[in-house]
């Protein structure tokens, strides 16, 4: 008992020190954005939001992909990890070992496979040559599957015996209950598919296609860079703040060691 909470407390503890060094670059960046040639200005905001045209086509894309690549793996993601703590079945522990696998596996081990698969289907330089890629998580799964894990056997049990279903104790008992992991995935989730640029740079050609995590690389915005860095920290910044508790709790009683 006192362990756990030792355990729980030290995480909480960690993320909030994790949390105030990743604010500290935002500090400088936002410095900088407010100044130009040492003095106070808001000239970078007012080229990036009333000039730079293309800003908001990038930023559009951007919101475009991390909208679509959770909306398909979340469900997914919770269905894996549903699957794997409810039901028995032929090869199980090993389908899990190579999740665990999968995890470790970097982006640079499948990037051939990816794209020679896009190219065969004829989806190169299109919207789900970044999509498809990105619509499962192992992570989002692995998360998931360790926090239903600790969902007390018992109450599954008893509403089995009041004659409820898989999919009635799936959507009435354990979606709410994951409600935390599942928020930390999107939080998480977020994050990486807000900043993505290695799949954009690699299957994509057409600019108009491209996100602003990509063109933030590329010294499109010169002078005007940082305000671009701070229009774009904006969003995962405000989602983060909203879901710093349920974030927290879901990493927390995942028994992510």
């Amino acid at each position: 008992m006192w362990n756990k909470g030792i355990r729980f407390a030290a995480q909480r503890v960690f993320l909030s020190i994790l949390s105030i060094l990743c604010l500290i670059p935002m500090d400088f960046l936002v410095r900088d954005s407010m100044s130009l040639f040492g003095q106070f200005s808001l000239f970078q905001y007012e080229d990036i939001l009333l000039y730079q045209k293309e800003f908001y086509l990038w930023f559009w894309n951007s919101v475009i992909y991390t909208a679509a690549i959770l909306i398909i793996q979340i469900p997914v993601s919770v269905l894996a990890a549903y699957g794997f703590t409810q039901y028995e079945f032929p090869g199980k522990k090993v389908l899990f070992s190579l999740y665990i696998l999968a995890l470790l596996l970097p982006f640079q081990a499948t990037v051939v496979s990816q794209y020679l698969t896009l190219d065969i289907l004829h989806l190169l330089d299109t919207r789900l040559a970044v999509i498809l890629p990105n619509a499962y998580s192992t992570f989002g799964a692995f998360l998931i599957t360790q926090y239903m894990r600790g969902i007390s056997p018992e109450i599954l049990q008893a509403a089995r015996l009041e004659g409820a279903n898989g999919w009635q104790i799936f959507f009435r008992i354990v979606l709410p209950l994951c409600r935390p992991a599942i928020i930390s995935q999107v939080v998480l989730q977020m994050f990486s598919c807000w900043s993505l640029i290695d799949q954009p740079l690699l299957f994509l050609r057409n600019r108009e296609l491209t996100n602003l995590a990509v063109e933030l690389t590329s010294n499109r915005f010169t002078v005007s860079a940082p305000a671009a860095g701070v229009v774009f920290a904006i969003l995962p910044l405000l989602a983060y703040l909203y879901c710093k508790d349920a974030l927290e709790q879901g990493i927390s009683l995942s028994n992510i060691q």
